[in-house]
């Protein structure tokens, strides 16, 4: 009786060995149809499933559940990938499913189990009906004593294989989420990933000497033909490009951050009076002459340029011992080359330094002009404001002496005119001084004051988060006036309806969202307005970045050190 069962299970899986290989072919096209793919591999999963339960695995655990549907965060806004939406598109939720029905181990699990079933299992599931068929066969051939030794043959045998079939299922398809086998190719995996970085960081040095070379035994030719101050420059650029990506590749390989230590590019200066343009002790008497003399300068004096060629040649030496360590230690070999190529990439003290002062520079030539302006807004305030109000209060009070005798009533009239004006004068004094430093700033900190303007908005604004205390006046200033003037442009451009600013004020670093669900599209490069902003931020080491894609959201970030 056994032996019959055994018999009809290997028949049952003997089905589900001939159905897998169509079932792997259909998947393929669905693959390459893309769209498809989520529902058609979620959908084909009850072969595997049945499988599972014919041979005793546990289900349990084989898959990823289902994820969650998505849900905004704080800001109402949605994550996709690294960017954030006001509202995930269809394209998103297929992205996500798709991603969550490739990257379960159980779909691969199932999808070498298709493969490899059709041979291995197949065959063990086959060789006991095969055997009794043969006997069946055998029975009408002038063989027919060996029937009943080939049909006894694959009754006997049937358990045994139903057995072994099963242990064979077993391994493939069982959940190894924590399996020795799962734990240990995970880690050759990481091995094979950390040898291919240190192979390519080796090799990206190593096309970098190769360019260089050429470029230099290109480079000796120019000088011979007077062709340097034109050849050099872009050639001395191509090395930079590929040296900044090795610098990119270094960072997200490692963690490793090596910042730029080129100087900065020349510009032209203004002319003289007689119409030339200087540089050192050279005249010239286009821009573009003193640009192209310039840059040859700036390329082949910066000490950057040096030792990007160093760097390479030092990298590629050193790649060929690095690359046989990394078979027995990859991780160390690969912070060790990422130590090495920072010593000649990253900046010098020197180019820090000159880095610096060019920052300072800047920020010192805009702090001044953002002064002047502001005197002169609030020289022109008072002139066209207070101080014509003044005036004509003088002048009524002189009317005034004229009536009293002569006419009362008109001498009465002039007066409450003159006590209106007074009002008004004392109105416009105040909004010139809020202007100035608002007085919910001075009194109740940041955080209120970024309320107040909440309030005063004409959209609906949220304010999340509060300052930790009482900043630098100067930077609650700074701050206060850059939200203001993002949430009027908001207002005036973006055609949103809702607008969220978040405050976080972390290790004395202050940073401020405006985020908000207009049409987006802003541009931080057009206009005087946003460009003004980074410059007045720039003056306290404080940066802005826009984040704004066309159709929304648009998000304004504002980070400034926050001393106190």
């Amino acid at each position: 009786m056994r032996q019959i069962k055994a018999m009809g299970q290997s028949v049952a899986r003997l089905g589900i060995a001939l159905f897998g290989l169509p079932m792997f072919v259909w998947l393929v096209a669905n693959f390459s149809i893309v769209v498809t793919a989520p529902m058609m591999i979620k959908g084909s999963r009850w072969l595997p499933d049945l499988a599972r339960r014919l041979a005793g695995v546990p289900i349990e655990g084989v898959y990823w559940p289902p994820p969650p549907p998505p849900t905004p965060d704080e800001d109402g806004l949605y994550k996709v990938g690294d960017t954030l939406v006001k509202k995930p598109s269809w394209w998103h939720e297929f992205d996500r499913l798709l991603d969550w029905a490739t990257d379960d181990p159980g779909t691969r699990r199932d999808l070498n189990w298709l493969v490899a079933n059709p041979v291995v299992g197949g065959v063990l599931a086959g060789a006991a009906p095969g055997l009794a068929g043969l006997g069946v066969w055998l029975f009408f051939t002038p063989w027919w004593p060996w029937a009943a030794v080939c049909v006894l043959a694959g009754f006997v045998a049937a358990p045994w294989l139903v057995r072994v079939h099963d242990r064979w299922s077993f391994v493939m398809l069982r959940a190894k989420h924590d399996g020795v086998m799962f734990r240990f190719w995970a880690r050759v995996r990481r091995r094979i990933k950390l040898l291919w970085f240190v192979t390519a960081h080796t090799l990206l040095a190593s096309g970098t000497l190769t360019v260089s070379t050429v470029f230099f035994v290109l480079g000796v030719p120019t000088h011979i033909w007077g062709l340097w101050v034109f050849l050099w420059p872009p050639m001395v650029m191509t090395v930079r490009a590929v040296t900044e990506f090795r610098r990119r590749m270094i960072r997200e390989w490692t963690g490793t951050v090596i910042a730029s230590p080129y100087m900065p590019t020349p510009v032209a200066p203004p002319p003289r009076p007689d119409g030339m343009y200087r540089y050192g002790s050279q005249l010239y008497k286009t821009p573009t002459a003193l640009l192209r003399a310039a840059r040859y300068s700036w390329v082949m004096k910066d000490p950057a340029t040096w030792r990007d060629y160093a760097s390479c040649a030092v990298d590629s030496v050193f790649g060929l011992v690095a690359v046989p360590m990394a078979l027995f230690a990859p991780s160390w070999t690969l912070r060790l080359q990422a130590r090495i190529s920072r010593l000649l990439l990253a900046p010098t003290v020197n180019a820090v330094l000159a880095q610096r002062v060019r920052q300072l520079t800047e920020t010192r030539a805009d702090a001044t002009d953002a002064q002047a302006a502001e005197l002169r807004r609030i020289e022109r305030d008072l002139h066209d404001g207070a101080q014509a109000r003044l005036v004509a209060m003088g002048l009524h009070l002189g009317a005034v002496e004229r009536l009293i005798d002569q006419d009362p009533q008109a001498a009465k009239s002039l007066v409450a005119k003159t006590k209106a004006a007074s009002a008004e004068a004392l109105t416009e004094l105040r909004d010139l001084v809020r202007g100035i430093h608002p007085p919910v700033l001075a009194e109740r900190g940041l955080t209120d004051a970024l309320r107040a303007l909440a309030l005063d908005s004409p959209l609906q604004v949220t304010v999340h988060g509060e300052v930790n205390g009482r900043v630098a006046s100067p930077v609650e200033s700074a701050v206060y006036f850059a939200v203001n003037e993002l949430l009027t442009n908001v207002a005036k451009h973006a055609s949103a309806s809702r607008v969220i600013v978040h405050i976080r004020h972390v290790a004395d670093v202050l940073e401020v969202s405006v985020i908000d669900d207009g049409q987006g599209g802003a541009c931080a490069d057009r206009g005087t307005g946003l460009r003004g902003l980074h410059r007045r931020l720039a003056t306290f080491d404080g940066t802005f970045e826009l984040t704004s894609p066309v159709g929304g959201p648009t998000i304004a970030t504002l980070k400034i050190p926050a001393g106190r």
